[in-house]
């Protein structure tokens, strides 16, 4: 069955991504969220880098990971998040930057 895990990290923007999405300028640092959707119940940290750069994003650092639990998606402060899980159940991946970071 299909699990959603969360890798958090921080990372530069330096090139086009081979994703189609609003990404950030190139040269940017931006901390990030990256929703995967893998069957293992363990964290895959190697195959989260390589879909970070997928992203178009490298100098990675402080990644971070887990596995999402469904039930916080119905709370206040995760419910916003639920596109994102869904767009990864779907496709494979997500990802959020916060621009101001």
């Amino acid at each position: 069955m299909s699990k959603v895990f969360i890798y958090g990290f921080t990372g530069t923007f330096t090139e086009k991504p081979e994703y189609d999405y609003a990404h950030p300028d190139v040269g940017a640092t931006h901390k990030c969220m990256l929703f995967i959707r893998q069957e293992s119940a363990t964290t895959e940290f190697l195959n989260a880098e390589n879909e970070a750069k997928k992203f178009g994003f490298s100098s990675i650092t402080n990644l971070a990971g887990n596995q999402l639990q469904i039930d916080v998606l119905n709370t206040e402060a995760y419910k916003g998040f639920t596109g994102y899980y869904n767009e990864a159940l779907k496709e494979g991946s997500s990802l959020v930057y916060y621009p101001r970071t």
